[in-house]
């Protein structure tokens, strides 16, 4: 059982936030169809290619990846044992009559049961650094007192054209 914090966030204000990742010593660390999940500096175009909308925040600091090895040979994050924070993208779409916007979201999971049936505990840093993107969240998305979630204006500007939150 993890802890996540949920938010609509607009394209511009993701860079930002992958800015502040990086320049805060964090990777983005991207699987797409790669064999091996690769660091990026900035994140794939929407809909352009498998995984586009999902991504993990890493720093080398707190630990090994843990990896589970896919039958094709892929290698997968395995991010219930490993020190990241899960990060899904805002998905903005619209299809016929039908416009949604799906939140992003940052999750982590901060304990585990290892092979031999021991609870472990992940680094207390990482949870720090959860918090410190919670908090940057917070002070750059306004909180939406209809939706109760983090919606940045643009996100906002969608809604008035007929856009709905998911």
């Amino acid at each position: 059982m993890g802890k996540q914090i949920r938010f609509y966030i607009d394209r511009e204000l993701e860079k930002d936030l992958i800015h502040f990742v990086i320049a805060n010593g964090g990777e983005i660390l991207f699987e797409g169809e790669n064999l091996k999940p690769i660091s990026v500096t900035s994140l794939p175009e929407p809909f352009s290619g498998k995984g586009w909308f999902t991504s993990y925040l890493y720093k080398a600091d707190f630990g090994e990846l843990k990896y589970i090895s896919l039958p094709n040979k892929r290698l997968v994050i395995d991010s219930t044992k490993s020190p990241v924070i899960e990060f899904s993208r805002t998905i903005i779409r619209s299809i016929g009559k039908n416009k949604e916007i799906s939140g992003g979201r940052f999750w982590l999971e901060m304990k585990y049961w290892n092979g031999e049936n021991q609870l472990v505990q992940k680094p207390v840093e990482l949870d720090q650094w959860y918090k410190a993107l919670s908090k940057w969240i917070k002070e750059h998305v306004p909180k939406d007192k209809e939706s109760n979630s983090y919606v940045s204006p643009a996100i906002k500007d969608l809604l008035a054209r007929g856009f709905k939150l998911m």
